[in-house]
């Protein structure tokens, strides 16, 4: 896999942080982030097949050519699309 890099997706989540923020992400706090992107989207796409509601379930921000889901999370993280908050 060579798109998007981990640079790139890290800089991503430093563009998503607010200036007070201590906490910088790492690598593990990318590899959480975008698989839970990712089954965010796998959920609203099982969810068509079933006629379920929509008001929850947040489909994919960018239009992809990969039908991957990981990839397409790890693009929208990149891109500074995805925010995340870190619970202690």
């Amino acid at each position: 896999m060579n798109r998007p890099t981990v640079d790139e997706i890290l800089q991503g989540l430093r563009s998503t942080l607010s200036p007070d923020d201590p906490e910088q992400p790492n690598r593990y706090t990318a590899v959480i982030v975008s698989a839970k992107r990712a089954r965010q989207i796998n959920t609203y796409y099982r969810s068509l097949g079933e006629g379920g509601g929509f008001e929850e379930l947040a489909a994919p921000l960018l239009p992809g050519d990969s039908r991957n889901l990981l990839s397409v999370a790890m693009e929208e993280v990149a891109k500074g699309e995805i925010s995340y908050r870190l619970r202690s």
